[in-house]
């Protein structure tokens, strides 16, 4: 993900040390994760320091990687210190398959929300039932006009497992999401923040539809209210874009946990990559 996707390069940028110091610059190149950050003012900071930079309204953590005269070469960090938050506090920048969907404006998501939980739920009741065998194995009533024996019936179920996700990956939505291209977002067990080339109010709420990279890949939707949006100043003029940041709205236990659990499986994933 590039800095400006996360933050309004245009506006007053700051970076901050972890000895409290505070500095305004700009920043002059950008590519993939690394940017070159010129402060206005004399800036001591050293090679692998961590730093802070901020616009204002978002910030991000970033690796100094070199100096040359004035200016630092930083590269964006995603990962958070391990201990140094919640365990729903974990949030990281990723590229996953999504899409967002508008359902209503503030005055009217009350009227909304009911439907919305009622459909996600029943489809969260029907994994959890098959998928992840939440309910058990099928009791000798479910195997019609049989009395096999329990390994059979095992098999029973593993079948109707794999049949369930025959279903999932020829479901209406999974299809057209897995064929689309990951995009970045940061994600965390509360909320999202992700880019929209449509705008969206503060209060706005919207459906939003996760492939997570997980094995085997788990699909999940999950309303979330929007808390904020920017518009985003890029080098290309001709593009308008939105950074958007959303809060889950009623998120079920299971799915927060799943979220929780691809947030650290990445987040080992990021660290063992960086070491090698």
């Amino acid at each position: 993900m590039k800095i400006d996707k996360i933050l309004d390069i245009n506006s007053e940028l700051t970076l901050h040390t972890p000895d409290g110091t505070i500095i305004k610059g700009k920043i002059t190149e950008i590519s993939d994760d690394e940017f070159i950050f010129t402060p206005e003012s004399a800036l001591n900071i050293s090679p692998e320091q961590m730093v802070k930079v901020s616009d204002g309204h978002d910030a991000c953590h970033a690796k100094v990687m070199d100096r040359k005269d004035n200016a630092f070469r930083l590269r964006m960090d995603f990962t958070v210190k391990p201990g140094k938050e919640r365990r729903q506090d974990v949030r990281i920048y990723d590229k996953i398959y999504y899409s967002v969907k508008f359902l209503a404006h503030a005055a009217d998501k009350g009227k909304v929300i009911p439907d919305a939980l009622l459909k996600i739920r029943a489809n969260r009741l029907i994994i959890d039932s098959f998928l992840k065998g939440k309910y058990g194995y099928p009791g000798i009533d479910d195997l019609p006009r049989t009395s096999e024996p329990p390994f059979s019936q095992a098999l029973w179920e593993v079948n109707r497992k794999l049949d369930l996700l025959i279903h999932i990956f020829l479901a209406e939505d999974f299809v057209p999401l897995i064929k689309t291209s990951p995009k970045d977002v940061n994600i965390s067990a509360s909320g999202i923040k992700f880019i929209s080339s449509s705008p969206l109010e503060k209060g706005d709420l919207v459906e939003v539809d996760m492939i997570l990279p997980m094995m085997p890949l788990l699909f999940l939707r999950v309303l979330a209210e929007v808390i904020r949006t920017k518009e985003l100043t890029t080098y290309d003029a001709t593009i308008m874009n939105y950074a958007v940041a959303a809060h889950f709205v009623q998120l079920d236990p299971e799915s927060k946990e799943d979220i929780i659990r691809y947030l650290f499986k990445r987040q080992r994933e990021i660290l063992r990559d960086r070491k090698h």
